[in-house]
């Protein structure tokens, strides 16, 4: 079974309310490419890739040249299973992250409906379903304590909160937010590199006093020194996210000795590259988590796939906040209960794409 074929299809779903991030994060609408792997055989395989300028420099026209341009025309005839060959032709293509990922995303969904086994059997089988966790944006401190009430009546004990814009302001998000959702609660924090140094080692002590769980890239991620330091003056574990986007990274950040947890984020690594960072983590006595780009449903439903793969993933995946989108690609509804997402047990991804719904948000019609 070859790679007959490659389709990148742009679309855009609007969130609910946009996600403010960092210092200039501002997010309206999931504006990404769908990429289709169809083999010499008739099956299909599904990726996402996603954009994120401000981080990773690919756009969603930039995706799509590179995926029917560059990587589509290299990839064509090539056998479905063999990984090592397709990631030797993808690698010269420097950067572009995501759109390479998303195509690696895209073969081995295909290659696991081609063997008709679920992904997470194919990727390593540890277990049919994981927790989540819940990410919410800068907002005002009611609103952000309003919906994180919610979503724990929903049975999501995990929150991932956005810092970094005003600091003061970020203690007192997580304060309150302790005393409203209970001891019980993991709270942990995403500045998105949007402290200063200073700023950090001000800040996180007393986010620390309130319970504060995690950490995640408070400072810029190519300030080496600071962030050591850093780690060395707080007591929580610190997340590396825009540090770790490759296997390369992850073995420098080692080296560094700051970080204790990898955000895993298939979107930019796809499962070849993933599955590298888990064995470097794994040799290295770190832990891992299943972070955000903020997919569809088909993203999250890949990312998950990965999580229940591997028992290192020691934390709730960030796997929920596709919710708060206006509409769903996929037919039928992912299905989160008690804060658990359970994977449906169809080969390769388990569900079917909804083709009217990309009909309608497609932006290449």
């Amino acid at each position: 079974m070859r790679i007959e074929k490659i389709e990148a299809i742009p679309f855009s779903i609007p969130y609910s309310k946009p996600l403010k991030y960092g210092l200039k994060g501002h997010l309206k609408s999931a504006d990404h490419i769908l990429v289709r792997v169809i083999t010499s055989d008739g099956v299909t395989g599904l990726g996402e890739a996603t954009p994120r300028p401000i981080i990773y420099g690919e756009s969603q026209p930039s995706i799509l040249w590179a995926v029917e341009q560059w990587l589509a025309p290299r990839l064509q005839g090539l056998p479905v299973y063999g990984l090592e060959r397709i990631w030797d032709q993808m690698t010269p293509l420097v950067a572009n992250e995501t759109a390479k990922g998303a195509v690696d995303l895209a073969v081995h969904d295909a290659l696991a409906k081609s063997l008709n086994i679920p992904l997470y059997q194919l990727l390593g089988g540890w277990t049919n379903q994981i927790p989540v966790a819940w990410m919410v944006g800068q907002a005002g401190l009611d609103e952000m304590v309003r919906e994180c009430l919610e979503v724990q009546e929903r049975g999501i004990n995990s929150f991932k909160v956005k810092v970094g814009i005003e600091p003061d302001k970020d203690v007192a998000v997580i304060a309150r937010l302790r005393r409203e959702l209970g001891d019980k609660a993991l709270i942990y924090v995403d500045a998105n590199q949007a402290f200063s140094y200073q700023q950090a080692v001000r800040i996180i002590p007393m986010l620390e006093d309130h319970g504060l769980g995690m950490v995640e890239e408070p400072i810029l991620a190519w300030n080496s020194s600071g962030r050591l330091k850093l780690a060395q003056r707080i007591g929580v574990p610190f997340i590396g996210d825009e540090s770790v986007i490759s296997p390369f990274h992850v073995r420098n950040e080692i080296d560094l000795g700051a970080i204790s947890v990898v955000s895993i984020k298939t979107p930019r690594t796809g499962y070849y590259q993933s599955r590298k960072i888990v064995h470097l983590a794994e040799q290295a006595g770190l832990s891992c988590i299943i972070g955000t780009q903020v997919e569809t449903d088909i993203g999250v439903l890949a990312a998950a796939h990965f999580g229940a793969a591997f028992k290192i993933f020691a934390y709730p995946a960030e796997s929920t906040y596709f919710l708060t989108m206006k509409d769903q690609l996929l037919v039928t509804p992912l299905q989160i209960e008690k804060g658990m997402l359970r994977l449906p047990e169809g080969p390769g991804l388990g569900l079917d794409l909804d083709e009217d719904k990309l009909k309608r948000y497609r932006q290449d019609k």
